[in-house]
């Protein structure tokens, strides 16, 4: 197991804030909504209400799905569209095109909270409240892999399982064969949610982040084998609440949270990240996700979606 030392604080390079709102949903879900996804020039959107609703591009309406009775937890969208999604009733659904209310078929239901998904290609992983992970092929279980810690946000790659919840992040290593054993190859102290992000380097991301142990302030670190999870640079600080939600792509991250801002950084694998300046969405951020041409969509308390731009 490696447990990696003190970060490198790395002060903000500031730019102009040429950051903004460039479109918003005519309408919103009832209560929250909690969590978006891109795919195939569409925005999906999950709700408290229980309802994923589709958005063109720019934000316009397609239409609404009775995807689950109460709260979705999260979404996660696979290479060929299909939507998984979760509630707290204990449910994991999915749909394919033409993504309707008879297309929603049920993945699996269990006594335990849903609240983090991944697809890596076709392979879909999820964790629950209880610690642990299962790992899914075209739709049948391969492994579980029980992790004790509670399951907040996770990804995967490549036999390895990132998770965290509250204190760090464990990187777990799958152990060949069909066993469902694993072991920790990292812990790095840092808090809900992660992301891999970044250039593909023979099929991995070339960095992964999250925020450190406080919530306000964002860490990266370098997710290639030969560099074993170096920290890149540590910004304290760099919003006034608890961080949410981030999103990214091999050149930009965004991070958004209770404070209602959405912030853009670039210059990833410099020493000092360059600021892309913010947006106040006006409503805490619960989820975000990239979509084309450097658009940014914002699920928000308000139940209205947005859509920023920073470049």
């Amino acid at each position: 197991m490696v447990r990696m030392g003190c970060p490198q604080f790395a002060p903000i390079r500031p730019m102009a804030n040429n950051a903004r709102i460039e479109h918003t949903s005519t309408e919103g879900h009832e209560g929250d909504a909690t969590c978006v996804a891109y795919f195939g020039g569409q925005l999906f959107s999950g709700g408290a209400d229980g309802k994923i609703r589709i958005w063109s591009p720019q934000l316009e309406l397609i239409s609404t799905v009775n995807a689950h009775e109460s709260y979705i937890y999260c979404m996660a969208v696979n290479q060929h569209g299909k939507i998984y999604s979760s509630s707290c009733d204990g449910q994991v659904h999915f749909m394919l095109p033409p993504y309707e209310d008879s297309a929603v078929q049920e993945l699996f239901r269990c006594d335990d909270a849903i609240q983090a998904m991944y697809c890596d290609g076709s392979v879909l992983y999820t964790g629950d409240d209880k610690g642990v992970v299962t790992t899914w092929s075209n739709d049948r279980m391969l492994f579980k892999y029980s992790l004790v810690e509670e399951v907040k946000s996770l990804a995967g790659e490549q036999k390895l399982i990132y998770t965290v919840r509250d204190l760090d992040v464990v990187v777990s290593l799958v152990v060949e064969g069909k066993s469902g054993k694993y072991s920790n190859k990292a812990v790095l102290p840092g808090k809900s949610p992660l992301l891999l992000l970044g250039p593909l380097v023979e099929g991995k991301r070339s960095f992964l982040a999250f925020p450190d142990r406080s919530g306000m302030g964002l860490q990266l670190v370098n997710n290639l084998p030969q560099q074993q999870f170096a920290h890149i640079w540590h910004l304290p600080n760099c919003h006034e609440w608890i961080v949410n939600a981030i999103c990214g792509d091999e050149k930009y991250l965004y991070s958004g949270g209770y404070d209602k801002k959405l912030k853009g950084w670039t210059d990833l694998d410099a020493t000092q990240p360059r600021s892309l300046g913010e947006v106040d969405v006006g409503s805490c951020v619960n989820s975000v996700c990239c979509g084309e041409n450097n658009m940014v969509y914002i699920a928000s308390s308000d139940g209205f979606i947005r859509a920023a731009k920073f470049i």
